[in-house]
């Protein structure tokens, strides 16, 4: 009888010994999408829809949570004014940490706008539909291969089909009579052919039909021009500078978040080198 018992023991102790689970576990560090660490920030660790656990993280941004069994599991990472974050497919291998960074973005809909009914405006007097123009910046004109710099008639023929150009530079619109049509440069009438260099226009407009009553009798089509002044260039300086200031800034940003990137993966093989040495 003790014979039997004594095998029995032994048949049985392979299997105690492997029926030990060697259980991992999940850590990471939570920061915000500017790399500013979330101290305090709730984690919830799921599975199949039912929650295993949670944690949280410490005033560094770092949290962990075990014992986890192997497998496969759902994160969820939410802070006050943060939007949450889901984190699906976690895979947790025995006797192994799972690295698991986070990054919260800025819940911008703390505050509640009120949006008043929408109402069509309807400016009483001239209709705008009576106007038939074309209107093109100077940025755009200097793009436009048909327009030859300093003549503005080519410039008009380069943007509407209602005029051409004849040999003497001379402009007619839709058909009409030499004479029937005037130029203007910022808001002076000008006479005869009208060279600006393309560089010195802010804004060209040509009307071609349904002329304002303030530009006088003219009875076939107006040709506008609008210079750059001084501040036009000071206005397109300081969108050079903010647009340069904006491109470094990113590159900065970027060369951070790679360095950021490069020491956190230094960090997590210094960690999991000491969990090594720990189970030694």
């Amino acid at each position: 009888m003790i014979k039997k018992l004594c095998i029995s023991l032994i048949l049985s102790l392979p299997f105690s010994v492997g029926a030990q689970i060697s259980y991992g576990e999940i850590r990471g560090i939570i920061k915000t999408t500017e790399a500013e660490v979330v101290p305090f920030a709730t984690v919830k660790i799921l599975q199949g829809n039912q929650l295993i656990g949670g944690t949280q993280s410490d005033e560094n941004g770092k949290y962990k949570y075990k014992p986890l069994t192997p497998g496969r599991y759902d994160m969820v990472v939410m802070n006050i004014g943060y939007l949450s974050q889901q984190i699906n497919n976690v895979t947790v291998d025995p006797g192994e940490a799972t690295y698991i960074d986070v990054k919260l973005s800025v819940n911008t809909l703390n505050t509640v706008t009120v949006t008043a009914k929408a109402i069509d405006y309807t400016k009483a007097g001239v209709d705008a539909n009576m106007f038939v123009f074309e209107s093109v910046s100077g940025e755009e004109l200097n793009q436009n291969a048909a327009y030859v710099s300093g003549n503005i008639g080519s410039a008009v023929v380069a943007i509407t089909s209602d005029v051409i150009e004849t040999g003497d530079g001379e402009l007619h619109f839709r058909g009409a009579r030499t004479g029937a049509s005037s130029n203007y440069v910022d808001g002076v009438k000008t006479y005869g052919e009208t060279f600006i260099p393309g560089i010195a226009i802010e804004n060209l407009t040509v009307f071609t039909g349904g002329l304002p009553a303030c530009y006088g009798d003219l009875t076939s089509g107006m040709v506008m021009i609008t210079t750059k002044s001084y501040f036009s260039g000071i206005r397109e300086k300081n969108i050079r500078n903010a647009a340069y200031r904006e491109k470094r800034e990113e590159d900065k940003r970027i060369e951070q978040e790679k360095e950021d990137n490069e020491k956190r993966k230094k960090e997590i093989e210094d960690e999991k080198k000491k969990d090594r040495e720990t189970k030694k």
